[in-house]
C-alpha cells in the first residue's frame, strides 16, 4: 500500500536503551521521521521482552551479556544472538531497511530472509572488528587470526547494501581495506542535543573529575584512577566519579580499597541511562578521556567526549590521532597517551586553572555546534535511510 509506514529494524548486540546511545539516537530519529522502528537487542535485567521506548518497539532476545568471558564464550554468545536475529527476520513481516550495528560484523548475514524479500541492509561500523579483536587476542598482522578477521571484515562490508561509520578516519580506513570497493557514510557519534543541552552555570564546590561509559582497561580507567590518586592530596577534597560498567570494574574496586580512597571515588552500580548521565554531567568540573594507545583506540572518537563538549564540561584527553584530528590544543587539554604521570600533571593543572579550562570548553562547544552536532548528523542518517528506498 502506498500509505503504509516504512519499516526499519535495528539489530544491536547490546542492551537497549542503556547500552548503545548511538543506536538509540538513530532509532528515535527515525521514529520521529515516521518510520516504524523496531530494535532487536540483548536481554536486560528487569525489563520486559517487548516494550515501547520513545516511539520505538524494543524486542529483547533471551541472550544475556556475560562480562569477563573467554573468547570461546563470547563467540558462543555472538552465535546465539545471530540465531535470534535470523529467526526474527524469518518470522517478521518485511522490513524496508535493516541496520546492523557491529560488532560482530557477521551479524550482517542474519537478515538474509529479509534481504531476499527486498529489504536493504546497512552495516553500521562502530568499531573496526579486526582491530577490536586483535587487541583482545593480542594478535598482530602476522597472526593467522588477524588475517582471518581482516578477510571477514572485508567480506561483511562488501555484502551490505550500505555501510556507515562514526567518523572520517574510519571511513577512510574502510575504503583502504576494501581496496576502494566500500565507501562508508559518516554519521558521527554526536550527543543528543535534547538530552545534553549546554549547562547555564559552572559547578561549585570541590573539583569533580568525571568519566562515564565502558569500564575496560583499554579505555584507561585504571590509569585514570592511578592519576587521580596521585593528585588527590594536592587538590583539596577532589572527587572522581566513574559512571559505567565493564570488565575492569572489579579491579577498580580492589584498587580503591588498597589505596584507601573511601568516599573520594564513586563507581555506579552498572551502566546508567542517558537521562541519569544528563543529571550528573553538569556537576562535573573536568571530564576525562583516558584511552590507552593501541590499534583500536587510535581511531576512537567517543560519544562521551561530545557529551562533555555539548554540556560545556572542560576535557582532559589522551592525545591520540583521531581525537587531535577533531579538536585543537586550545579546545581540549591533551596529555601523552598511556603516560599516567603526564595524565596526573594535566589533571592537576586543569584543577588549578579553572578559567583557562573554561575558555577551552567554550571554544570546543562552538566548534561542536557548527561541525559535529546531532541535528547535522541526524539529517545524514535519515537521508541514508531514504536512499535505500530509491
Amino acid at each position: 500500500m502506498a500509505n503504509s509506514p516504512r519499516r526499519l529494524l535495528m539489530v544491536v548486540h547490546s542492551e537497549y536503551p542503556v547500552g548503545e546511545p548511538r543506536v538509540r539516537r538513530q532509532a528515535e530519529a527515525a521514529a520521529a521521521a515516521d518510520w516504524r522502528v523496531e530494535v532487536l537487542a540483548l536481554a536486560t535485567e528487569g525489563r520486559p521482552s517487548v516494550e515501547e521506548c520513545c516511539g520505538v518497539t524494543v524486542r529483547r532476545t533471551r541472550v544475556r551479556r556475560v562480562r569477563s568471558m573467554t573468547m570461546t564464550g563470547l563467540l558462543s554468545e555472538y552465535g546465539r544472538f545471530f540465531w535470534a536475529a535470523a529467526t526474527r527476520c524469518v518470522r517478521a513481516p518485511r522490513y524496508d531497511v535493516v541496520v546492523i550495528a557491529n560488532p560482530p560484523d557477521f551479524l550482517v548475514y542474519a537478515p538474509l530472509a529479509q534481504r531476499l524479500r527486498g529489504a536493504r541492509v546497512i552495516l553500521d561500523v562502530h568499531d573496526l572488528m579486526t582491530d577490536l579483536f586483535a587487541v583482545r587476542l593480542g594478535a598482530g598482522p602476522s597472526d593467522p587470526r588477524y588475517r582471518l578477521l581482516g578477510w571477514l571484515e572485508r567480506l561483511c562490508a562488501r555484502y551490505a547494501d550500505r555501510v556507515m561509520t562514526v567518523h572520517a578516519p574510519y571511513a577512510q580506513e574502510i575504503s583502504r581495506r576494501s581496496a576502494g570497493r566500500v565507501q562508508a557514510t559518516v554519521v558521527m557519534n554526536s550527543a543528543d542535543d535534547a538530552l545534553f543541552p549546554a549547562r547555564t552555570e559552572a559547578p561549585s564546590g570541590a573539583c569533580l573529575f568525571f568519566y562515564h561509559g565502558s569500564l575496560f582497561e583499554r579505555y584507561g580507567v585504571l590509569d585514570l584512577l592511578e592519576a587521580f590518586t596521585a593528585v588527590r592530596s594536592e587538590v583539596g577534597d577532589a572527587r572522581l566519579w566513574l559512571a559505567g560498567d565493564g570488565d575492569a570494574r572489579a579491579d577498580l574496586l580492589r584498587e580503591m580499597e588498597r589505596q584507601g580512597l573511601g568516599d573520594s571515588v564513586w563507581i555506579s552500580d552498572g551502566m546508567l541511562p542517558a537521562e541519569e548521565i544528563r543529571e550528573l554531567l553538569p556537576q562535573a568540573h573536568i571530564g576525562v578521556i583516558p584511552n590507552q594507545p593501541n590499534d583500536l583506540n587510535k581511531y576512537a572518537l567517543s560519544t562521551k567526549l561530545f557529551e562533555y563538549v555539548a554540556t560545556g564540561v572542560p576535557v582532559v584527553c589522551a592525545g591520540l590521532s583521531t581525537l587531535r584530528a577533531h579538536f585543537a590544543d586550545d579546545e581540549l587539554l591533551f596529555y601523552q597517551p598511556g603516560n599516567v604521570e603526564d595524565l596526573a600533571d594535566k589533571l592537576l593543572w586543569a584543577a588549578q586553572h579553572p578559567d583557562a579550562m573554561r575558555e577551552r570548553a567554550e571554544r570546543a562547544s562552538a566548534l561542536y555546534t557548527t561541525e559535529y552536532s546531532w541535528p547535522r548528523q541526524k539529517a545524514v542518517f535519515l537521508d541514508l535511510l531514504s536512499s535505500c528506498l530509491r
